[in-house]
């Protein structure tokens, strides 16, 4: 669903961290930047508001390049196994700011406004939560993963039943991170799984007759999403033979304090938006 024009914002969240102080601070300051050249877009235009909307973008397009450079060194210096599928990512990006940038002479700024939100929200965004948090993921010892892993506020919905069957998701996976007997752990995994899957099948159709429940108009495109998550799972199933304890753990928070995240986050959050907004009509 595209956002109306006069509800865009940009707004830097506590849950789009992924715990390494350099590059949150850089997130931040590009969210900063987007902020900037959304607000002048929205004032009158003149040419003087057109030359500095074309600044801010230009000035958003070197810091994002700035960025990329920094956190690609940082990729390296820890050998990072992902880092030419990031670099891929990291291009794409750039090429979409740069398509954006030799076209603002013809676009209104109602176009820009909503080429930034989209920017950030439907691509930034997705690959903070979706790329950069793996980065941080690979680096973290099991010891504070088991530590930090889990349900958190800031992962709220507002609404006390979605919130309830996400947390219980979290709560069954979380069983993954605690100390067994080694010959206990192959039964473990496997009950862990079953009922994780078996749980988060019941929460997607919950939600899918929630949406149709309420007319929601992106059910369909939400509905392809629950797909996706499920089929990571039965991926993952499918891999456990070859997975070490190391390997399994993390793989685990791929899934869920990861992808899960997004989702929730992301999606999730528009479903209540949207309930919202109509009964605001009403």
């Amino acid at each position: 669903m595209e956002q109306k024009v006069e509800n865009i914002s940009i707004i830097w969240k506590s849950e789009y961290n992924i715990n390494n102080f350099r590059i949150d601070r850089e997130h931040q300051q590009l969210f900063s930047i987007a902020r900037e050249a959304l607000s002048i877009s929205k004032l009158k235009k003149d040419e003087e508001q057109i030359e500095k909307l074309k600044k801010t973008i230009t000035k958003l397009f070197d810091y994002v390049g700035t960025h990329f450079s920094n956190e690609q060194k940082y990729m390296e210096s820890i050998s990072y196994p992902e880092l030419e599928e990031h670099k891929i990512l990291h291009k794409n990006m750039i090429n979409m700011l740069t398509n954006l940038v030799s076209k603002l002479n013809s676009m209104e700024l109602e176009q820009i406004q909503q080429a930034l939100y989209n920017f950030i929200e439907e691509y930034f965004i997705r690959h903070i939560i979706l790329e950069d948090k793996k980065i941080e993921l690979w680096s973290t010892n099991l010891e504070d993963l088991r530590r930090s892993f889990g349900w958190k506020q800031i992962y709220s919905v507002n609404n006390p039943q979605i919130d309830a069957e996400h947390k219980m998701l979290f709560d069954i996976a979380k069983e993954a991170f605690t100390e067994v007997e080694p010959n206990q752990k192959s039964t473990k995994i496997k009950d862990i799984l079953t009922r994780l899957y078996d749980y988060m099948k019941t929460h997607f159709k919950h939600e899918e007759e929630y949406m149709q429940q309420i007319n929601y108009p992106a059910y369909k495109e939400h509905k392809k999403m629950h797909s996706e998550i499920i089929l990571k799972i039965n991926d993952f199933v499918k891999k456990l033979p070859t997975l070490n304890e190391d390997l399994f753990e993390k793989e685990l928070a791929k899934i869920i304090d990861i992808s899960l995240v997004y989702h929730i986050i992301q999606e999730d959050r528009k479903i209540i938006t949207w309930v919202k907004s109509n009964e605001n009509k009403n």
